[in-house]
This record gives C-alpha cells, structure tokens and sequence, in this order.
C-alpha cells in the first residue's frame, strides 16, 4: 500500500481520520477529569459514535451534491431560525422571567448549561441549533456573495450598500437570537466567519478600514472603562461574563471562582515537560476537560511534543481544505471555503489562546478536538461540501489532461 499516493489523493480522508483518532484518545485521556458525567470513560464511544454518523452524513452530501444544499439553503436557514427563536423564548422567560435557572423549561426538550439556554435534549444527543446555523450562515452568504458579484458588471457604491443591507438580513436574527440565549461564543464565531466571507468578495479596503477603526474603538473605551470607570463597565458587562474576565485577568487571586479552571490546567500541563506526565494523568483536575479544555489535557499528558503534534494536524487541515476551496474554478466554493477557514481558525487560535492564558475563556471549543456532537456533525457538514467541491476539482483536472 503506497501511503503516499493515498495522502495525494484523498488528503482530507487520511487528515479527517487523524483527528478521530486523536479526538477519541484525548478524551479518554480525560476521563478521570470529569465529575459531571455519569460515565466518563464512555465519552470517547459516544464521540467515536459521532465521527461514524458524519461520515455517514458526508456520502449523503456527496451522493446529493453541494448544489442540492445550496437550492434549498434559504428553507434550511428558516427552520433552524425557528429553533434558535424557541430556545431564546424560553431563555428570557423562563430562566430570566421566571427564574427557573435551567431547572424547568416551558419549550420541550430546551436544555440549559452554563448559564446559556442552546440545546435540545434529545435521546442520547444534545442537539444545539447554533452550531449548525453558523455553517449555514457561511453557505448561505458564499451564495448571495457570487450572485451579487455576477449581477454588479459595475462596480459602484449604492452596489455594495445593497450587498452589505442584504449580509445583515441574513446575519442580524441569527446573531441577536444566540446572543439572547446567553451564547456569546457563538456570537464571536459567527462574526469572524462572516468578515472572511465579505472580505474575500471584493469590496473596497475603505469598508474594512472603517470597520476596524469601530473595533478599536470599541476596545479602546472597553479598556478605559475597566481600568479608569469600572463602574460604569460593571454595569455594561456584568455576572458570568465579568466574572470570566477577572479570572481571566488574575486566575490565581480568583482561584476560588472563575480563574480556577485556568489556573489548575496552567499548573497541569506547565509541569508537563516535552513528554508530559502520561496517560490519563491528574496533576490538578479542571472542569469541562472533554469539551473547552482538551488541548490542556493533551498538552498535560503528553507534553509539549502533544500540543506540537495536536497543532500540526491542525495547520494542516486548515491548508487543505484552503488548497481544495482555492482551486476550485467556481467562486462561491472560494467564499464558501473562506468562511469555514474563518470560523475554523478563530476557534482554533482562541481555543488554544485562552488555554495559554492570552484570551478569556469563553466556552469556545477546538474543532473536530473538543468532545460534542453538534460541533462535530456541524463542521462535518461542511467537510462533506469540501469532498463534492474536491471531487469537482478531479473532473476539471481529468478533462484537462
């Protein structure tokens, strides 16, 4: 068997079946970190379990084709608005209004964690809705983007208003529908996803320099309020979110709140060495090690040559799908792949970053990694895109030779 010519030519299968691996022994790694899971050590069955229903849902995808996906994206974005606008009812009422806290839900099956109300538990399987429609955001916006841009032969100002007025219909209900059921993660991957969306569909530089100067002053007044009017910032950002940028900002003098799970995993895997101290080892046990933590778990088990490796895989990932995506002759498979490399890399850098200590945590999870079924089946939808559009490029390549 010649390994490399199965890596040149199917290098996404042989990359998508490393992570499944490494997913799957990082969390059985982890077990002995978790307390709030009845069966721990079943984990990494149930995400193996994950893997093998999306490569299940990968052949539908490429059986149907992208182009069936894109014909019906508008009815697909519809129903997963809807749900997003059931679980936000039953956030600002129930949990707010009522003060139920997530002990009682009024829509069925809502199900409430951390203080956020995203998921519907179903037999077996969380399923939240905002995972999902941030791929079905980036689809849906790779599709009005080449639209757009065929239909604007001129390139003019009142074009681009009605391009932008028609990216914040499609992106402004799912954005304040996840915000107001307390997501805020979500939120901030979703917006990235979009920016790389917009900003590789040509528009002027001059839309993006004004965007950044908001951002920075956004930040700017951010800052200046919390060292000189905390006050004042204490009554814009309060509760959970405040409380994660105190622990962010001192994990050891708020050990006994939020800065104890960073503070326990920066002493886990600090201690690790290049080889880390083994399997399934505890220096310190930290919460959600399945989930918003595995890079620390592999990191404290497997040391710095761990976290290299973890990382390597998923640079290389990252420059696959951007090769497949790039080559592609038809520019809505180019915003497409733009977008998903955006969401990819904000949560793999943030993900990373806050487990370094140099972001606040956020409950965001690091893709293909990170324990959960919704994350998992909803990137791999896209993977399955990444196999049609991959599968095209071929046909283009056999016909030119």
């Amino acid at each position: 068997m010649n390994i490399k010519k199965i890596f040149n030519d199917h290098p996404l299968l042989i990359i998508i079946s490393l992570l499944c691996l490494l997913s799957c022994f990082a969390i059985l790694n982890a077990a002995p970190l978790i307390t709030k899971v009845a069966s721990p050590n079943t984990l990494w069955l149930k995400q193996l379990i994950f893997y093998i229903l999306s490569a299940g849902m990968i052949f539908v995808i490429f059986y149907l084709g992208n182009d069936s996906i894109y014909n019906h994206i508008k009815l697909i974005y519809i129903i997963f608005i809807i749900l997003l606008v059931l679980l936000a009812f039953d956030h600002i009422v129930a949990y707010r209004l009522l003060g139920w806290a997530g002990t009682r839900h009024l829509i069925p099956r809502a199900h409430s964690v951390g203080g956020a109300t995203s998921w519907f538990n179903l037999p077996g399987f969380n399923f939240q809705p905002s995972e999902f429609i941030k791929i079905v955001i980036v689809i849906y916006l790779a599709k009005i983007t080449k639209e757009h841009n065929e239909n604007m032969l001129i390139r003019t100002f009142q074009g681009e208003v009605d391009y932008l007025l028609d990216v914040l219909k499609i992106i402004i209900p799912p954005i304040v529908l996840i915000y107001l059921q307390n997501d805020t993660g979500v939120v901030l991957i979703i917006l990235v996803g979009i920016f790389f969306v917009v900003y590789s569909s040509a528009l002027r530089k001059e839309w993006f320099l004004l965007l950044g100067i908001v951002v920075l002053l956004i930040l700017g007044l951010a800052t200046y309020l919390f060292i000189f009017q905390h006050d004042i910032f204490t009554k814009i950002i309060s509760g959970h979110k405040l409380a994660r940028i105190y622990g962010w900002i001192d994990p050891e003098g708020t050990i006994g709140n939020q800065g104890y799970q960073l503070f326990y995993s920066l002493l886990s895997y600090g201690s690790a060495g290049w080889l880390g101290h083994g399997f399934q080892a505890v220096v310190k046990v930290f919460p959600e090690a399945q989930t918003d933590f595995i890079f620390a778990v592999i990191a404290t088990d497997y040391g710095f040559i761990g976290g290299l490796i973890t990382i390597s895989l998923i640079v290389l990932l990252d420059v696959t799908l951007l090769k497949i995506g790039l080559e592609s002759s038809n520019t809505r498979d180019k915003y497409f792949t733009m977008g998903i490399f955006g969401l990819l890399l904000f949560q793999q850098v943030w993900n990373i970053g806050m487990i370094l200590g140099l972001f606040p945590i956020t409950g965001i999870t690091l893709p293909f990694i990170s324990y959960g079924g919704s994350s998992l089946l909803s990137y791999m939808i896209a993977i399955g895109m990444f196999f049609d559009i991959e599968r095209q490029n071929n046909l283009v390549k056999s016909t030119q030779h």
